[in-house]
């Protein structure tokens, strides 16, 4: 039987599904107390987030909880996967192009000049002593990886009970498949419609998407931007990937692919993710074509139609 829960968390609508026999209802009532620890650890829009504290310390070195060291060790690595298109230091550009705040709550802004971001590799590790040091002047934001990790996180708590899904607002860690399914039932949306691109049946994979089409804003002095920073000129990105749909079993990885196949273009990137390890991905460009990488296709209940 699947028992599910939905709340909103960490910016968007969270949905958690988990299949058993079981009671489980005092376990999902648990979750959004779950998530609330989450931000409070790892939200760069909380002031007193441990992230945002550990940023006010630039250039010292800070003792971390589990969590936020996870987290920054994982984006760290993330980076050194991408070859730095995925970058945590990215905040202070994120915050000169105007995405100062939650993005349910952002308004018209002022964009400021372009600021530099630091190399991924100035990022100090201890992992004896759980300790993180960052240059000054620079700060980190998890962005999507703290979302992957934080869907791992819950997904590998709730697999000990059944077959479950975890949804952060379209980043999805599936576990097992329900009972008499191949999988959990993902339909990955058109950009275009309000209808859907293809299903797919998913288990023990993650499956994210990213793209410019969301996340967007008008600063004051009218110009459009988003939140896809491009780490080499600290602005949003130019590219001719509207929407980047990537498949992994480790879900940070899957976020950090898709920043990086929206970074190097559609063809370039799909190119390069058919050289990652068991990564699979789909992309809508800007002129509505649909491309995928060879192994996409292994997931498709019905073929795409272009």
């Amino acid at each position: 039987m699947i028992q599910s829960v939905s709340f909103r968390a960490m910016g968007c609508q969270v949905e958690i599904k988990l299949d058993t026999d079981l009671k489980v209802d005092a376990l999902l009532s648990q979750m959004p107390a779950q998530f609330e620890a989450l931000e409070d650890c790892l939200s760069r829009f909380r002031p007193q987030s441990e992230l945002m504290q550990f940023n006010a310390l630039a250039g010292e070195w800070v003792s971390l909880s589990d969590v936020l060291f996870g987290n920054i060790h994982q984006a760290k690595h993330m980076a050194r996967l991408t070859n730095g298109l995925f970058n945590p230091l990215v905040l202070p550009a994120l915050v000169a192009s105007g995405y100062n705040q939650s993005f349910e709550q952002l308004g018209p802004a002022s964009s400021n000049p372009p600021m530099i971001v630091a190399d991924w590799r100035v990022i100090e590790l201890n992992v004896r002593t759980m300790q993180v040091r960052i240059p000054v002047g620079s700060a980190i934001d998890l962005g999507g990886i703290a979302k992957g990790w934080s869907a791992q996180y819950i997904a590998n708590q709730l697999a000990e009970y059944g077959p479950c899904l975890v949804n952060i607002g379209g980043d999805i860690v599936t576990r097992a498949a329900p009972a008499g399914l191949p999988g959990w039932r993902i339909d990955v949306a058109d950009p275009d419609s309000t209808g859907d691109l293809t299903t797919l049946w998913l288990r023990d994979v993650a499956i994210v998407t990213s793209g410019v089409d969301f996340r967007r804003w008008t600063t004051v002095e009218g110009q459009s931007r988003h939140h896809i920073i491009d780490p080499l000129t600290g602005e949003p990105a130019q590219t001719d990937v509207r929407t980047v749909t990537i498949i992994h079993p480790h879900p940070p990885t899957a976020e950090a692919y898709a920043k990086a196949v929206l970074l190097k273009g559609s063809e370039a990137g799909l190119r390069w993710l058919d050289t990652r390890w068991h990564a699979a991905g789909l992309v809508v460009r800007q002129d509505a074509a649909v491309l995928a990488t060879h192994n996409f296709v292994t997931y498709l209940q019905e073929r795409i139609a272009t």
